[in-house]
């Protein structure tokens, strides 16, 4: 009975110091996830549906204009009233009065040429444009999200070349001391290959420092844990079969900063028009419908009186007014609308250019760095063709360590140029894809701040 006693904590004690169960590794993130945990957490893109919320309020706001205002009046008051020592009779006066009223009225004014609708119709417009803009809040913020979660790919890789290279080093020295130990070689090889260890080691250490700063960049942008791992993307799909003009025409079709200018250039055609509206007549309707109950309790000397008043009444009215003199005030109105126009237009012309130069550069950028890997990926196959070749030969005693940190140097090289071309080429085709107006994702609709 004692012994099963004292078993149980030892049973409970090697369950307690038992191999436990490995953590779960986290699941690799892909580019369009992260771009899809991106867009929720930014704050300009809050910012830009706020300011979309608020142009459809301004909306509502033109169109309450349109309707008549009615107004529901009610009115409760009394009154006591006592005169004594009249010239005229009767010469003491005691009387109370009190009622009720109750009226409805309304009032609508507008301008003959018809300014409130045209404001209305503006009011539809700015909905839109704030929503170009939201749309162009949203590609922005994908292009950074998409161009550091590339970068940090390329710091990763930098890692892992900076890595392989050091145990290249390690390798090649302690070849070198075997070498040294069967007197093939002199201590001044060790030295330059101790040098070439030091030198990856402190190579390593910036790339893992590299990597890390990659790391916090993209945290910035989006909410990840601190062990997150990225899945590289294949291939970013970039319009590049099509021709340069092609590529331009779908950056003015598609691009939604041109949208907007295109939408603010329509709404300043209309501010113009509403700046002219003040040259023409207001006209202003106004009607009103009250009944009134009172009643009267009095004394006047000996007399007394109780009675009752009722009145219904009914109004309107019609008013046409029009400003003589303003002191040049609608002239200056009209004069910096036309100019705000031409602001706009302005402002049109030159996006237009920027976005051709844009998609032209990154065009050929994208073409460029197309070549260019192909031809580091043949260089990188020679370097590594030509490093085993020297590392035999060095094994046989027929090359010599500096043939050999040479060929390592060399090989080095060509992956970092092809690892950089190919980090190159990843960020042409976003560009050219952001260029084009084409995103990274098919971008939500918009969708109005709530009503706080």
């Amino acid at each position: 009975m004692n012994r099963s006693l004292m078993t149980v904590p030892l049973l409970l004690l090697c369950a307690w110091i038992g191999p436990t169960s490995p953590m779960a590794e986290p699941v690799p993130i892909t580019l369009r996830a992260c771009i899809e945990k991106a867009l929720p957490y930014a704050e300009d893109i809050r910012l830009a549906e706020e300011s979309l919320y608020a142009a459809e309020q301004d909306r509502l706001r033109a169109r309450s204009v349109l309707i008549p205002t009615v107004e529901l009046t009610g009115r409760l008051d009394g009154s006591d009233t006592e005169i004594q020592g009249a010239y005229a009779p009767p010469n003491q006066i005691e009387e109370t009065r009190y009622g009720t009223f109750a009226g409805l009225g309304f009032q609508y004014s507008f301008y003959i040429n018809g300014r409130e609708l045209i404001v209305y119709k503006a009011s539809g417009e700015l909905v839109e444009k704030a929503a170009m803009d939201l749309t162009a809040a949203r590609h922005d913020y994908i292009l950074q999200v998409a161009v550091t979660f590339v970068g940090v790919i390329r710091s990763e890789k930098g890692v892992a070349i900076a890595d392989a290279n050091l145990t290249r080093l390690i390798s090649n020295r302690d070849a070198v001391v075997r070498r040294i130990q069967a007197g093939l070689l002199t201590r001044t090889e060790q030295f330059r290959s101790d040098a070439e260890v030091a030198g990856g080691r402190a190579e390593l250490k910036e790339a893992l420092n590299q990597r890390i700063v990659s790391r916090r960049a993209l945290q910035r942008l989006v909410p990840l844990p601190d062990d997150f791992q990225l899945e590289p993307p294949e291939k970013i799909p970039a319009p590049s079969d099509l021709s340069l003009e092609e590529c331009v025409t779908l950056a003015t079709q598609n691009r939604p900063e041109l949208k907007s200018l295109v939408i603010a250039s329509s709404v300043a055609d209309k501010e113009v028009a509403v700046a002219k509206s003040t040259y023409w007549p207001k006209l202003t309707l106004e009607g009103s419908a009250g009944r009134t109950d009172s009643r009267v309790d009095g004394s006047y000397d000996d007399l007394k009186a109780d009675f009752d008043l009722d009145t219904t009444r009914y109004t309107a009215s019609l008013t046409l007014s029009l400003p003589l003199v303003d002191g040049g005030l609608r002239r200056a109105d009209v004069r910096k609308s036309l100019s705000d126009k031409r602001s706009v237009d302005y402002r049109l012309a030159r996006k237009t250019k920027e976005i051709r130069l844009a998609v032209e550069r990154a065009w050929y950028d994208h073409n460029t760095e197309s070549l260019r890997v192909r031809a580091l990926e043949e260089s990188l196959t020679y370097a590594r063709q030509f490093l085993d070749s020297v590392t035999r030969r060095f094994d046989e005693g027929l090359a010599e360590s500096l043939d050999l940190i040479d060929a390592n140097t060399r090989f080095v090289e060509a992956e970092n140029q092809l690892a950089d071309a190919r980090f190159a080429l990843q960020l042409a085709a976003i560009r050219l894809r952001y260029t084009s107006g084409v995103p990274m994702l098919p971008v939500p609709a918009s969708q109005s701040a709530p009503n706080g």
